[in-house]
């Protein structure tokens, strides 16, 4: 077994996935780095999922469970577990996932050899099948800024899933995760911490997602609907990380063409909403309005919706 075990918090957080929970616990307990903490922190599930934590719990005093009060979502499931931990090192792990028996080891080898390092995520390879969410990076250690700037600023898609080994001392820095971005609250995470300093890389698929959601799983965690409500999230987390992140006159250019990227973002998808003949697309466009949104965005929202509105009458 390798060391660094006593160094780590690990906590799994679990919704309502009774059918997958303990084939993802028993990845973690086969670790080759042993004498972590296992927090299993479940958030008001109602599928059983708590009870099957329970009875895991009862047979192996490693896993420690605890539930939210209420159903609070991702992120506040988030705080409230690592709230539950003292440890240097807090691996932030989900509940659908299979995770390779090497992956603590080597996500805290990354930590031990770069003190400076805030987080470490890897690429992630796909269940039942040979695909990779592969990066082009290959060094363990990233520039923060650079990362930030050139790839979570540059792109819609996040290449750092929800789970990654974050340093307890980064995410206090950052007061963990700010829940009003909901589902996608850890994607503004990585942004703030890459903010404060270098990333850690395993360029290995230590992990393996499983895409599958019971039917049912709400719609906006499924991907079954189109959801505005994702868009929404997404624009506010870029913005006001840049806004955070940019000064002076570099921040007026940025937020200008930031601006101009969200317009042409959401005017694509109403094409896209035309082409395929989506008339919910348009009703539900008005929803979620960003503040980041250029005045000729909600013009073209409010003409589609009423449009749509007396063409289905």
């Amino acid at each position: 077994m390798t060391s660094y075990g006593d160094k780590v918090s690990v906590c799994l957080l679990t919704y309502n996935h009774v059918n997958l929970v303990e084939s993802t616990i028993k990845t973690v307990l086969d670790q080759t780095v042993q004498g972590f903490e296992f927090i299993v922190s479940d958030d008001h599930s109602t599928d059983g999922t708590w009870q099957k934590i329970l009875d895991l719990a009862s047979a192996d005093a490693r896993i420690t469970p605890i539930q939210t009060p209420y159903n609070i979502g991702m992120p506040g499931n988030t705080n409230y577990a690592v709230s539950h931990t003292s440890r240097p090192y807090i691996a932030l792990l989900h509940h659908d996932d299979l995770y390779r028996k090497d992956l603590l080891e080597k996500w805290t080898g990354v930590m031990e050899r770069h003190p400076d390092v805030g987080f470490v995520f890897n690429p992630y390879g796909v269940f039942e099948s040979d695909s990779v969410f592969d990066h082009p990076f290959r060094n363990e250690k990233l520039d923060g800024r650079w990362f930030l700037e050139k790839h979570l600023f540059h792109y819609w898609g996040c290449p750092v899933r929800g789970t990654a080994l974050i340093r307890r001392d980064a995410f206090e820095a950052v007061s963990g995760m700010r829940e009003e971005f909901g589902l996608l609250a850890d994607i503004d995470l990585w942004m703030r911490l890459a903010r404060n300093g270098p990333v850690g890389y395993v360029p290995e698929p230590v992990i393996i997602v499983r895409h599958d959601r019971p039917e049912y799983y709400p719609d906006i965690y499924t991907g079954k609907s189109w959801s505005w409500c994702r868009k929404y999230f997404l624009y506010e987390i870029h913005g006001r990380n840049r806004e955070e992140y940019y000064s002076g006159i570099r921040l007026r250019c940025e937020m200008l063409k930031f601006r101009f990227k969200v317009t042409v973002e959401t005017i694509k998808w109403l094409g896209y909403a035309v082409v395929r003949n989506r008339p919910d697309m348009f009703l539900d466009s008005g929803k979620n309005t960003s503040t980041y949104e250029l005045s000729i965005v909600r013009a073209v929202k409010f003409i589609a919706k009423r449009l749509c509105r007396h063409h289905t009458q």
